[in-house]
């Protein structure tokens, strides 16, 4: 044999078995949670992105209420909500500052803003990881804070307070700010406020850390909706909003040159034959745009409706019920092959495989994580 093939087929069976070695794709999954005691923190465990495996949850942050959490646009960082006790009072918001390893998936707090009000329910971060924002339901606010050139939080620097009522008394007695998302071009905040049936757009100016009122200010939903959780279409022609009261989802038509968004259709997630209470709680749009899942507390499942792109609508795929309760948050992975949800009164986790052409999931397994609320990816 003709040594330059000798040695061109040693190299080629060493690349087949250096490949048969190496390590299945994977992420960390990070869970934010409202446990505490010595539960309290965040919680990571590893995705195997092959097998759908989620390895033994570890804590990797101990702050107490740490709701929910937001990836800087480079990854190299985390925002989490958390609170911090008051002696006399009700405990202050804060918002702490993490620097992510990903080789190992830990954390480490490089700093803490404590801010005088009540713990926000939700929190993002614009895509020039120029501002983080967030939204506060009990105090009826949304604010700003700059993100410093050290990538730590710096004081707020705008408060907008939203006014007024809904319908239904027992929920809408007040405003009630849900959720704020930045839109991708990083010019618009949506709010959905669940106490005043709105979904406001206000404008960002990310490098000063100020918001302001569109025109429109806001869309409505149909009354007594509330809605809780908002997603964009990956096409930047559309978004929904999961109505936490009237267990609904609406979808917008969405302007990203004007910052309009125009309800167009309004399904149900919720069984129509289910009795008792229900919030529904999360929507997501799958990587591919084909399909959106939105979920029920009370009727625990995650529902599955396709989208149809050339007319915008929804039309009901599946209800995965398989494993779940109380399903405060899910995502999926960034291969958009897995779905993990985080089960708060099972204090579990659980993976399902997304069928990437029916958008139908199937159950895979759990892992135990105390009252996670809140579940973000960090691709390895």
């Amino acid at each position: 044999m003709h040594p330059a093939f000798s040695v061109l087929g040693i190299s080629t069976f060493m690349a087949f078995a250096a490949a048969a070695r190496a390590d299945p794709p994977s992420c960390w999954v990070y869970f934010g949670t409202s446990a505490t005691g010595s539960d309290r923190g965040l919680y990571r465990s590893k995705l195997n992105q092959e097998t759908g495996a989620l390895s033994a949850a570890v804590r990797v942050a101990d702050k107490s209420d740490s709701v929910f959490m937001a990836f800087s646009p480079d990854k190299r960082h985390l925002y989490s909500l958390a609170e911090i006790p008051r002696l006399g009072g009700r405990p202050d918001e804060a918002i702490e500052t993490y620097e992510v390893d990903a080789a190992t998936g830990a954390l480490r707090n490089l700093a803490e803003q404590v801010v005088d009000g009540s713990e926000a329910c939700h929190i993002s971060v614009d895509p020039s990881g120029r501002c983080v924002l967030t939204a506060n339901y009990d105090a009826h606010y949304v604010e700003v804070f700059p993100i410093r050139g050290d990538s730590t939080v710096g004081g707020r620097s705008c408060l907008i307070r939203h006014s007024g009522s809904g319908p239904d008394a027992s929920r809408q007695g007040s405003a009630h700010p849900h959720s704020i998302n930045v839109d991708p071009t990083g010019r618009f905040a949506i709010v959905a406020d669940l106490g005043l049936d709105r979904v406001y757009v206000y404008r960002l100016d990310a490098a000063n850390g100020k918001l302001s009122e569109n025109d429109p200010a806001f869309t409505a939903v149909p009354p007594g909706s509330g809605p809780r959780h908002f997603a964009f279409h990956p096409d930047g022609r559309h978004a929904f909003v999961v109505n936490e009261m009237g267990g609904t989802l609406t979808a917008f038509n969405w302007n990203g040159e004007k910052g309009v968004l125009s309800p167009y259709e309004t399904v149900p997630i919720l069984r129509g034959d289910y009795k008792g209470l229900n919030t529904s709680a999360e929507v997501v749009v799958s990587k591919t745009g084909r399909f959106v899942y939105a979920s029920n507390r009370g009727d625990d499942s995650i529902v599955v409706h396709a989208f149809d792109p050339a007319t915008g609508k929804l039309t009901f795929v599946q209800r995965m019920a398989e494993g779940i309760k109380v399903p405060r948050n899910f995502a999926i992975d960034p291969s958009g092959k897995w779905l993990v949800c985080g089960n708060l009164a099972a204090n579990a986790v659980t993976v399902y495989r997304v069928d990437v052409q029916s958008g139908r999931l199937s159950f895979v397994g759990s892992v135990a994580v105390p009252e996670p609320l809140c579940v973000r990816f960090l691709q390895i």
